[in-house]
């Protein structure tokens, strides 16, 4: 239950801090005098959003501070889930700063305000004017049904599958879409991919090619250059033999002193390798001959190479094998789009299936529930007054699926005997609606988790003895609930377990909207003053207090 509420700063408000009680609070006021405002100024720690236009003081911060009473068993889970601290007193705060910053804040950890609004939307309920209006729309009159039918897991576990239903057609239909016109690009990429794949390409080639270009196209060069360098080294008294008698020299010397050892022993290592480059270059002397026909093969090959860089706009052979092992990737998807469209389809349909029956079971809560709450709210209509009212709930099946299920929700109302009942967007007045709306709430006081009910002028359009019974039926709410109820009727104000004035006050110029407890006096004035405006008389007093002590 709401314990306190604080506003600083706040449009007409300075400062004020009210205190509320368990059971049926009312609140009064002259209009303009500020009750809207209060209300206002409770929306912004229910998570509505704000600016700077609501600044009294447009230099300092505006403050709003609602203390609520909760139970540990409904909220230990909310707190763990967003890693905050659990208080059995819960301290909700929003601060609006001169430069437009927003700030939210649960038990002094700041929050943003989708978080806000959704531990909001479990402690309390305002019910507005506009509220009351509201019932006329038919989504209004499914949601009312459906918080009577106390299926929100089963709802909740519907709405989840209904959203996978329709990510899964909208996949559908993409890829239906892409199957149009992948035919012709089938046949381009596969083009591609053929080209690829008969160029054989191998990672290093054109390298390879490229290095054989250069020695057959020097090979008369290269070849007298090798041919030189093997006489040097094999010739009669070349560059081997006088190595090699060096190192049988040497041999003869190098017990004598370890370095003569190491210096021999590297002699017959150059005279290892020299042989080594000496067979090398031999063999590439042999290699090194003009040969026309490969030339062309090669120049023929590295053709090939260039031309599939330059039209693929690549560098490297690398990356054009990179391509065509992408190419095929993308072909075999293409060509299967048909299988995948399949699958998709039979997905559709299985999701369709699993939520259809979803869809049954919340339907035949909704049928099974209709006749308890149409019975229970014409009960309660005939002593708000209206003993000929006619209230029926029409189910009707939808073609498709639907966000809720596959039913729309008409609701059907007649106030007066001999009248056919017609949908209540049509035909209703303003005091029917009112009353009708206390209907509904006084039944769904049983049925929803809500802790505290803040009724605003939901009596509009009513006044004598048929206030007085919605202000008895209010009361008996009380007993279950918190109920904050702002109101202009003395016979509800009467049955109010605390009496709470708001008020302006002018003070050095200054327009201030204030808020008081009423004692009992002070509660017999305040009625007195509703049943006869300004100017209480001896007959508003003596009524005033008859009402109260009923």
């Amino acid at each position: 239950m709401l314990e306190t509420l604080f506003i600083k700063n706040y449009a007409l408000i300075d400062e004020f801090s009210v205190q509320f009680q368990d059971g049926f609070n009312v609140i009064s006021g002259e209009t303009g005098a500020g009750k809207s405002i209060m209300l206002g100024g409770l929306s912004l720690i229910l998570g509505q959003r704000a600016d700077t236009s609501i600044l009294n003081n447009p230099e300092t911060k505006c403050i709003i501070e609602g203390k609520f009473t909760i139970e540990e068993k409904r909220y230990k889970s909310f707190f763990q889930e967003n890693n905050l601290d659990f208080e059995r007193e819960t301290i909700l705060r929003r601060e609006i700063s001169p430069s437009g910053k927003s700030r939210a804040f649960i038990n002094d950890t700041p929050v943003n305000l989708s978080i806000l609004k959704s531990f909001c939307s479990g402690i309390i309920e305002v019910h507005s004017q506009h509220q009351s209006l509201a019932l006329k729309d038919v989504h209004n009159q499914l949601f009312l049904l459906d918080q009577f039918c106390r299926h929100d897991v089963l709802l909740q576990e519907y709405k989840e599958g209904y959203a996978i239903y329709l990510q899964l057609k909208t996949n559908l239909k993409t890829f239906i879409e892409k199957g149009e016109v992948s035919l012709s690009e089938v046949e381009f990429l596969s083009f591609q991919l053929e080209e690829l794949e008969n160029a054989q390409l191998k990672d290093g080639e054109m390298q390879e090619v490229e290095d054989e270009l250069a020695m057959l196209n020097n090979a008369e060069q290269i070849a007298n250059m090798l041919d030189k360098g093997v006489n040097i080294l094999e010739k009669e008294n070349g560059a081997l033999d006088l190595l090699s008698e060096i190192v049988r020299d040497l041999s003869g010397i190098s017990d004598y002193n370890k370095k003569l050892f190491e210096i021999n022993e590297r002699f017959e290592k150059t005279v290892i390798e020299l042989k080594d480059i000496s067979t090398e270059i031999f063999y590439l002397k042999e290699k090194s001959v003009s040969d026309p026909e490969r030339l062309t093969q090669l120049n023929a090959r590295l053709d090939v190479f260039n031309s599939l860089l330059l039209k693929h706009r690549k560098n490297l052979l690398s990356e054009l094998i990179d391509l065509k092992e992408d190419l095929k990737n993308r072909v075999n998807q293409l060509l299967n789009f048909d299988t995948e469209i399949e699958d998709l389809k039979n997905e559709v349909i299985k999701q369709e299936q699993k939520i259809r029956v979803l869809a049954k079971k919340i339907s035949k809560n909704r049928k099974n529930t209709i006749p308890d709450i149409e019975s229970q709210i014409k009960s309660i209509l005939k002593k708000l007054g209206m003993p000929f009212a006619i209230f029926s709930i029409e189910l009707q099946e939808l073609d498709n699926l639907g966000t809720n299920g596959k039913d729309e929700v008409v609701f059907l109302f007649s106030a007066n005997k001999g009248i056919k009942a017609e949908k209540l967007s049509s035909i209703i007045s303003g005091g029917e609606l009112s009353r009708l709306m206390l209907a509904i709430k006084y039944i769904s006081a049983k049925y929803q988790n809500t802790e505290t009910l803040i009724f605003d002028e939901i009596d509009s359009g009513v006044s004598g003895e048929i206030a007085n019974l919605m202000g008895e039926m209010m009361k008996k709410i009380g007993e279950q609930k918190q109920i904050i109820a702002i109101t202009h009727l003395p016979q509800i104000a009467a049955k109010g377990n605390q009496h709470y004035l708001i008020y302006k006050e002018i003070k050095e110029g200054i327009t201030n909207t204030l808020i008081k407890e009423l004692k009992t006096e002070e509660r017999v004035n305040e009625l007195a003053k509703l049943l006869s405006g300004e100017k209480i008389t001896a007959i508003a007093i003596k009524n005033a207090g008859e009402l109260l002590n009923q």
